[in-house]
């Protein structure tokens, strides 16, 4: 049983939740932003867990990978999270790149959008990267 539950854990990390559905009292449904769905069901038997990942092709995996320029700003990203402990400022991201204010911003919405990262609406420094950087490269 642990490891379907660490196999399932691991088919989850970095995977963002575009949507929660309550279609039945005994039933919650998650669907991620990549396609998937997480059904959970509860029963007298217990909880029963069904994961659905949709048909993948080329195409639509390369939809979800970030762009160079992209993987450049997640990289920056980790380095910063990695040396300083914290996410960078957007003005840290200003100077490392050289680029406008506006730019960076406009990057950091796209990237949270795509679900590269996670941010907290009000709370600054809090980006995190949802992906995995190493198999980008």
């Amino acid at each position: 049983m642990t490891n379907k539950l660490t196999d399932l854990a691991n088919q989850l990390v970095g995977q963002r939740i575009a949507r929660v559905d309550v279609p039945r009292v005994d039933q919650l449904m998650l669907h991620f932003s990549e396609g998937a769905t997480l059904g959970v069901t509860w029963s007298q038997d217990g909880l029963q867990v069904q994961l659905s990942k949709p048909i993948t092709s080329d195409a639509s995996t390369a939809a979800h990978r970030p762009t160079k320029r992209q993987l450049d700003y997640l990289m920056f990203i980790r380095k910063y999270l990695t040396r300083y402990g914290r996410a960078p400022a957007e003005s840290d991201i200003e100077r490392h790149f050289l680029v406008s204010a506006p730019s960076v911003n406009q990057m950091m919405q796209k990237l949270e959008r795509r679900g590269f990262i996670t941010r907290q609406a009000g709370v600054p420094r809090s980006a995190r990267i949802c992906i995995d950087l190493d198999s980008q490269t």
